[in-house]
């Protein structure tokens, strides 16, 4: 397998997906070099072999698929609507922190009857009878109409668009659409509904790769730079929402308090907990105890470690953060090539 001299990482070129995008590889190490937004090529500082390029989401997963491209990050309802199944491209991350929405059928709330997909199969047969075709608007007609089939839905049409779906019923376009939500806010304000079973796909922003170029990257060995980046994927994505707690107070009995404070901070969530003996200025006995706290639950410790005698407590945000537990996205992409 030849060497892969330059990675081509591809990027969406605007909007939430790009921004994310953008602000993970950063948190990682990965700065992305953009001369300007008019401007589709960027470097990353300090990774020389990496060369950004810029596009629109559904062209990354075309041009992953041609190989034109290693890796790009999309949206998993993107790359599930092109890819076209040849088996020559690989979700290396399905989640990657950012983007998450769902894929679902929405009906008019004036459709009373219409409470779950299986009610569609009698309303198409009620309008093929009477002469009539059930119209959905959607931007993903591949999806739909795999969803659709494994319900045992046909009698319909797709009305393709990639405008706003949501007025699409009121102005007569279609009868129900098949849209991304996060909220569900939109379709309440524009009178529509979701129904039980409608749900045709989970998605967040992933990231994709050209598996025969994976393939070589990998036999570059453990330092490869494919290996490099998704570790600091990894340990960016395992800080979130940690804090990195220290303790420390000045008691007379130091293993006593110690264990007594590490038991308070296993409390409020505190997980790998450590305590010891250190010793202050003067060499006056003490304790210390260092943790892995929940965010949110930092400023919940504060009064009751005090009580305990702490003397100073400090929280940090992790950078990063690897667990022995934690399987590697990188060993998992592995695996999947050497099935292959």
């Amino acid at each position: 397998m030849n060497r892969v001299d330059t990675i081509r990482l591809a990027l969406p070129s605007k909007g939430h997906l790009s921004q994310g995008s953008l602000e993970l590889l950063q948190a990682a190490g990965y700065r992305v070099r953009r001369a300007s937004e008019r401007h589709y090529e960027a470097s990353i500082t300090g990774h020389p072999r990496f060369h950004v390029v810029f596009m629109r989401p559904g062209d990354i997963v075309v041009q992953v698929q041609e190989g034109r491209c290693q890796l790009g990050m999309t949206g998993l309802d993107v790359y599930a609507e092109h890819d076209d199944g040849a088996g020559r491209t690989v979700v290396v991350a399905p989640d990657l922190g950012y983007g998450g929405c769902r894929l679902v059928v929405a009906v008019p709330e004036s459709w009373v009857d219409i409470d779950h997909l299986l009610d569609l199969v009698d309303l198409t047969a009620e309008f093929k009878a009477a002469g009539r075709t059930l119209r959905v608007s959607t931007k993903y007609p591949n999806l739909v109409r795999s969803h659709f089939r494994r319900w045992g839905i046909y009698y319909y049409e797709i009305v393709a668009s990639d405008g706003a779906l949501e007025l699409h019923p009121s102005l007569g376009i279609a009868d129900l659409i098949v849209d991304l939500t996060s909220s569900g806010t939109t379709l309440k304000e524009h009178r529509l509904r979701e129904i039980e079973a409608g749900t045709v796909l989970e998605s967040a922003a992933c990231l994709v790769g050209h598996r025969a170029s994976l393939d070589a990257l990998v036999r570059e060995g453990e330092a490869n730079p494919l290996a490099r980046l998704l570790d600091a994927l990894d340990g960016v994505r395992s800080a979130e929402g940690w804090s990195h707690l220290e303790v420390v107070g000045h008691l007379r009995d130091p293993g006593r308090s110690a264990a007594e404070v590490a038991e308070c901070v296993r409390r409020g969530g505190g997980q790998h907990v450590c305590h010891g003996e250190v010793w202050g200025e003067g060499g006056r006995p003490g304790w210390r105890v260092t943790a892995l706290v929940p965010a949110q639950e930092v400023a919940a410790l504060r009064r009751p470690l005090l009580a305990l005698g702490a003397t100073r407590i400090v929280a940090l945000p992790p950078q990063s953060l690897f667990d022995t537990d934690e399987p590697s996205t990188y060993d998992r992409l592995k695996e999947t090539l050497a099935g292959s």
